[in-house]
Order: structure tokens, then C-alpha cells, then sequence
């Protein structure tokens, strides 16, 4: 067996600061504790560092009854929580000034505003990925999706709706290439979350480039959707805070964006039926964005608590970007 240390409050949830359990890497350890202690681990353990004899461990390290595996994390107690508040908020403001930079570029002239835009806040939220990444003891290959965000630009600006599914392919090949070029970034377990990231990334940059071109007029299609993520941002916030028994932040955030959807199409003389299905769509995404941000970020799918990171506020945002334009096409 190998023994695992506990520090703080996760020390106080095992009511130990030491536990022998079964496992020959660091990953079957941790699962081990989790399986023990249940949830509250789990959440701790995605703001924790890993450390296996005294270095820094990497979940696929081997282990064996020698070993030494402690779990660290930041602070402890009602400090811990503090952080917690003060990450998400950091997490909140770091949301909000995306939003500004896409809603300026989407209210200035001519598309290479609103494309740079886009490829600075996709890329952004690539890097913040691969940090949290980096904390797990795990790869991303950044650079190569941030090579996928620049032609994916490319690709859409110059081919259009083709360049949509050119920008699926680039996506595959870029990520698995990089790793047939690199050793590092070879194994499943970075390919497979390395892909799924690039054609989440590619698929949202283009469909909002889309949506600004076929539907131009006044820019109409990409200021609806900005309107929606704003509105229902601040719903599903609010909730967050509040957590009143009448409404959950999921229901609130489909609600938050079919009204918005609709007042959008209401203000610029739209397709109020259109926009209501195109809301709908919206909600889906951002409801949908956030279970994939947590598996993403901490490999555990959990609705219930923020995920960690500085661009959390833009997972289910960027999801639904990547079903605007193909929503566009069927709802109007």
C-alpha cells in the first residue's frame, strides 16, 4: 500500500493526516481517496498540489508501498474558502473583460476587428486551459491549438461556410500531428482532450465569424448573441449567489437566454420566432458548456461547483458560439 499525506482541510474531511490505500499510480491513489472521502475530495483536490517523495508528481508517476503521496493545497480552514470567493470572482472579472473586447470589435468596423478579437479571447481561454492542465500533472499542446485558432480565422474568412468544415479537419490533423512531431504530446490522454479542445475552439471561432458575415446587416446575429451570453451571465451569477430553492442557475440561465434571445430580435427588428429557437440553442450550450469545463479542467464532471481557472466564465459561452451559426441556418 502507499501512504497518502492530507493537509488542511482535507486533513479535517479524512479526519486523519495519513491514509495507506492501494494503487500503483499516482492517478489509482487519488482515485482510491476519492472513492473514500466522496465528493468534497474531489473538489479539493482540483486546487491541490501533488507531491510523490518530496517532488512534484505527475498523475501517471508510478507508486508502490515505499512511496510517499501528499496532496497540498493552497490554504486552510475559512481561508480556503476566501481564496475559493476571491478565484471566482477573478474568474467573473476576467469573463467580463472578454466580453468587452468582443462586444468593442463587434461594434467597430469591417471583420478583421471582430476575427482578431476572436483569435485573442480563443486564445486566452487555450492558455488558461493549459495551465490548468499543468496543475493536474497533464499536457495540452498549446501551441499547436493556438495554431489551430489562427487558421480557423484563416480558413473561415477566405472559404466561408467551406472554410467551417476545413477548420474541423485542421483541427484533428494539427493536434495529432503535433504529437507524431513531438514526443511529449504523443499519449492518449493528451491527444484525446487536445483534439475535443480544438474542435471546440476552431468550431466556435468560426461560427461567430459566420454569423457576422452572411448575417452583416448591422451586425444584428453577433450582437444578439452577445446580448444572450451577457444577460444570461448575469442570471446565472445572481443564482449563484443567492441559491434560492425557486429557481436553480441552470433553469435561470434557459430562461436568462431565450428572453434575452427574444428582446434582442424585439430591438432590431428580427425573427422573433427564429430568435426564440436560436435562443434555446444558446441555453443548451451554456448549460452544457459548464459540465464540459469542469471535465475539462479537473477531469470530473461536476454541475454543482465553478470549475477552477481564470476563463471558466467562457466555457459554456464558447460552446454555444460553436452552435450559433449551424442554429442560425436552421431557425432562420
Amino acid at each position: 500500500m502507499t501512504t497518502v499525506r492530507l493537509f488542511a482541510h482535507l486533513r479535517e474531511l479524512a479526519g486523519t493526516g495519513r491514509l495507506e490505500v492501494e494503487g500503483q499510480t499516482v492517478r489509482e491513489v487519488l482515485s482510491a481517496v476519492e472513492d473514500r472521502l466522496g465528493p468534497e475530495f474531489a473538489a479539493g483536490l482540483a486546487t491541490a498540489a501533488v507531491w510523490r517523495n518530496g517532488e512534484t508528481a505527475r498523475l501517471d508517476d508510478p507508486v508502490g508501498s515505499a512511496d510517499e503521496v501528499a496532496v497540498i493545497t493552497p490554504v486552510s480552514g475559512g481561508a480556503n474558502d476566501a481564496v475559493a470567493r476571491v478565484a471566482v470572482d477573478a474568474s467573473a472579472l476576467a469573463g467580463v473583460i472578454a466580453l468587452l473586447v468582443l462586444i468593442g470589435a463587434n461594434l467597430a468596423d469591417g471583420p478583421a476587428y471582430w476575427a482578431a478579437a476572436l483569435v485573442a479571447v480563443l486564445a486566452a481561454w487555450v492558455i488558461d486551459l493549459s495551465y490548468r492542465f499543468e496543475i493536474r500533472g497533464r499536457l495540452l499542446p498549446q501551441s499547436a491549438l493556438l495554431v489551430i485558432m489562427v487558421l480557423s480565422a484563416i480558413s473561415t474568412h477566405t472559404l466561408g461556410g467551406i472554410g467551417l468544415g476545413v477548420t474541423l479537419f485542421i483541427a484533428v490533423v494539427v493536434t495529432m500531428g503535433w504529437g507524431v512531431g513531438f514526443q511529449h504530446y504523443r499519449a492518449l490522454e493528451t491527444v484525446a482532450p487536445g483534439v475535443m479542445v480544438a474542435l471546440l475552439g476552431g468550431s466556435a471561432l468560426g461560427s461567430l465569424m459566420l454569423s457576422r458575415t452572411v448575417y452583416e446587416l448591422g451586425a444584428h446575429a453577433t450582437s444578439i448573441f452577445l446580448l444572450v451570453i451577457v444577460v444570461a451571465g448575469i442570471a446565472a451569477w445572481i443564482l449563484d449567489q443567492i441559491r434560492t430553492p425557486l429557481i436553480d442557475p441552470f433553469t435561470g440561465t434557459a430562461l436568462a437566454s431565450v428572453v434575452a434571445a427574444a428582446a434582442g430580435a424585439f430591438i432590431w427588428d428580427e425573427d422573433l420566432v427564429g430568435y426564440l429557437l436560436v435562443g434555446l440553442g444558446i441555453a443548451v450550450g451554456l448549460v452544457a458548456g459548464r459540465g464540459f469545463g469542469s471535465l475539462i479542467r479537473t477531469g470530473r464532471l461536476s454541475l454543482s461547483r465553478p470549475a477552477p481557472g481564470a476563463l471558466t466564465a467562457l466555457d459554456g459561452a464558447i460552446l454555444a458560439a460553436a452552435l450559433y451559426y449551424p442554429i442560425l441556418t436552421l431557425a432562420l
